[in-house]
């Protein structure tokens, strides 16, 4: 009779662990909104995953060629860099607000990648 108990409280267990990872993966990875830049043109980036660096733009000789301003339509917050791969000192948007690179020093200061979360 114990042995039956066990069993199917092995089985319940299991049961309860899978569903968890189940529920545990999807949408808790991916911020819910867009991500809009202006100056240099215009760019959207629509559901970008938690965690995750964009490169935005190219460097160049004359300057980074990256976006003046970045607005935070998502429900997580982003962090927005002029240096390459995500390095370095970033500038916090949290939801609903917009930021600006640099009024005084755009095109040279601007922003170039953009990690989510």
């Amino acid at each position: 009779m114990n042995m039956r108990k066990n069993a199917g409280r092995t089985l319940a267990m299991g049961a309860m662990a899978a569903s968890l990872l189940l529920l545990g993966t999807g949408a808790a990875h991916a911020a819910t909104g867009t991500l809009e830049f202006s100056g240099n043109g215009e760019r959207t980036l629509t559901n970008p995953k938690d965690g995750d660096c964009y490169k935005l733009a190219k460097s160049s000789p004359s300057g980074s060629r990256g976006y003046k301003t970045i607005t935070n339509h998502t429900n997580k917050k982003v962090t927005w860099y002029t240096t390459d791969n995500c390095q370095g000192d970033g500038s916090a948007v949290e939801p609903g607000k917009t930021s600006e690179a640099s009024g005084t020093w755009w095109p040279f200061v601007s922003i170039r990648y953009v990690k989510i979360g």
